[in-house]
């Protein structure tokens, strides 16, 4: 049975499967992931999920009932009316201005909540592997290349990547660097690595990766910091 996990804003919950995720109480504007999506996703858009949404109903107004009086003179009717109008004019484009101002603050909140997604899985989300490369029988690689698929919905401008050169009692022999530039969404781009005079393989690390668009900045080198949620933001 297909299994889903769900974000709540600050943690990954699951997986949940169909029966259970009913239990979740999810809405429409949930992020959701499973092992057939390349990204997350609004539980809204997944057809398979639609049935079990949520759907709180907005809250009932109470109707405030005016007490007509009489007025004694007819002036004072016409200035009522004037006055009743533009307190009903402002108080429609103040609750249009709300509703406006609330859908905003929503669509930001999830918007940053699937970058924070994006964001922590960068190393899943963005690939970095190698082609059918050359091995001497005496130890040396040649004809390596370097290929890195960017899985995202964002240009990566820049990815460094350090390739070590393993020799037979699993030692390094001599580590490498390429950069990758500007690599667009759901493509990929290689590059041709240095040859060696000796190891048997290669063993890809992602060193740096960054992207103004997501807001990326992470370094391999630096450790995240404890209970932090979103530690690869760019400060």
């Amino acid at each position: 049975m297909k299994e889903y996990y769900i974000h709540n804003g600050k943690d990954n919950r699951g997986p949940f499967n169909i029966e259970e995720l009913k239990d979740q109480k999810i809405t429409k504007v949930t992020p959701v992931w499973s092992n057939d999506m390349q990204n997350w996703k609004k539980a809204g858009e997944v057809d398979e999920l639609k049935s079990i949404l949520s759907n709180n109903p907005p809250p009932l107004k109470k109707i405030q009932k005016s007490v007509y009086q009489k007025p004694k003179k007819s002036n004072f009717l016409k200035y009522l009316i004037i006055a009743i109008s533009i307190i009903a004019f402002l108080a429609i484009g103040s609750n249009i201005i709300s509703e406006n101002n609330t859908n905003q603050d929503n669509f930001t909140s999830e918007d940053d909540s699937i970058n924070i997604q994006l964001r922590n899985n960068i190393t899943s989300l963005v690939q970095v592997t190698t082609n059918q490369y050359s091995v001497d029988a005496f130890g040396g690689i040649s004809n390596l290349d370097i290929i890195v698929t960017n899985n995202t919905d964002y240009t990566i401008d820049e990815i460094k990547v350090a390739i070590a050169y393993i020799k037979k009692n699993d030692g390094v022999f001599k580590t490498e660097y390429l950069i990758f530039n500007n690599i667009p969404p759901k493509q990929n781009k290689s590059l041709s690595a240095p040859e060696s005079k000796r190891g048997l393989s290669v063993k890809l690390t992602k060193q740096t990766i960054t992207a103004s668009g997501l807001n990326l900045c992470y370094n391999n080198n630096i450790a995240p910091a404890v209970g932090d949620p979103d530690p690869y933001k760019c400060n």
